[in-house]
């Protein structure tokens, strides 16, 4: 009696100890807008060894491992295990995310609960400064030829002065002198495919310099959106861009296309989180085809820009 008794209390208190093990997830924060980072905390009670990794499968058509921007080594905290990740989305939908799976040293694995996320978009206001600041804006170095209409003024000047000096001495024959004929433009189309040809042939993620490659496709882009369409590209994130081309007429097919470049390029110079090594020819087609399908007077390309001429 009393060897029976000694067994089923063994047994209940194996049987509490099972119990008692859970995995619990959670966000810090229930609802975001599209491109802002949060922190999801994954939390295992009632296991004394470190836990394994945590499988993020389950998630994969929402939000997928790319996504995942860095996470942190299992912390002992009040006698569970705490790990943290850091993610972002750039869709704005409500997210229904099933159980994640943490795999244990023992060889088992346990089951989170479910999640909800809501994922709000970004809307543009007119004053700029309302806007929240993701990521600091990137200054290009200033060159020479952004001081040429200074530099053509002060020539004309001078000639203004000598033509005057000239006049007031009496000569037979007084010279005229012509300012210097500026250089011919270059569209903005011609000159982006010039430079997309460039960068091409540098093959820079070859080289390990891909941080450098998606610096110059991003400047290449926002310097043909600013020229073709006539918007502050440049000045502007990517998250302002995005509702000023869309009223400059740039078509909607192509939307998808010019965020994903965008979106990349900030992830990779700014978050040091670049794409796959097979996106990188990718992004330098898809960059050439925006701009061969937004070219003035191209039969590839549907939109009418009543700035153009």
């Amino acid at each position: 009696m009393h060897i029976r008794d000694g067994l089923l209390l063994l047994f209940l208190c194996f049987a509490a100890g099972v119990a008692a093990q859970s995995a619990n997830a959670v966000f810090d924060r229930n609802a975001v807008e599209t491109g802002d980072t949060f922190v999801l905390r994954v939390m295992v009670t009632g296991v004394s060894a470190e836990p394994g990794k945590v499988d993020f499968s389950p998630w994969r058509d929402l939000l997928p491992s790319d996504n995942v921007l860095s996470q942190s080594a299992w912390t002992r905290t009040g006698g569970r295990w705490v790990r943290q990740f850091t993610l972002i989305t750039f869709d704005s939908a409500t997210l229904r995310l099933p159980p994640l799976k943490i795999l244990l040293r023992s060889g088992d694995s346990m089951l989170s609960n479910p999640l909800d996320l809501a994922v709000k978009p970004t809307y543009a206001t007119t004053d700029v400064s309302d806007a929240e600041t993701i990521r600091d804006i990137q200054r290009e170095p200033l060159l020479w030829t952004d001081y040429w209409p200074w530099g053509l003024g002060g020539v004309l000047l001078l000639l203004l002065m000598i033509w005057l000096l000239r006049k007031k001495k009496p000569k037979p024959a007084v010279a005229v002198h012509l300012p210097p004929q500026p250089a011919p433009v270059v569209p903005p189309h011609q000159l982006a495919l010039q430079k997309l040809n460039i960068l091409e042939q540098k093959q820079l993620w070859k080289h390990g310099e891909v941080e450098q490659f998606y610096a110059e496709l991003s400047l290449i882009v926002r310097e043909y959106l600013e020229g073709r369409f006539g918007i502050p590209a440049l000045e502007s994130t990517t998250r302002e861009i995005l509702p000023l081309i869309k009223k400059a007429g740039f078509p909607d097919n192509l939307d998808g296309v010019l965020r994903e470049l965008l979106q990349k390029s900030d992830l990779t110079k700014y978050a040091q989180h670049p794409p796959s090594q097979t996106f990188h020819e990718k992004a330098l087609h898809m960059a050439r085809q925006l701009v061969l399908a937004t070219t003035p007077h191209n039969p590839q390309s549907a939109i009418h820009n009543p700035q153009s001429k």
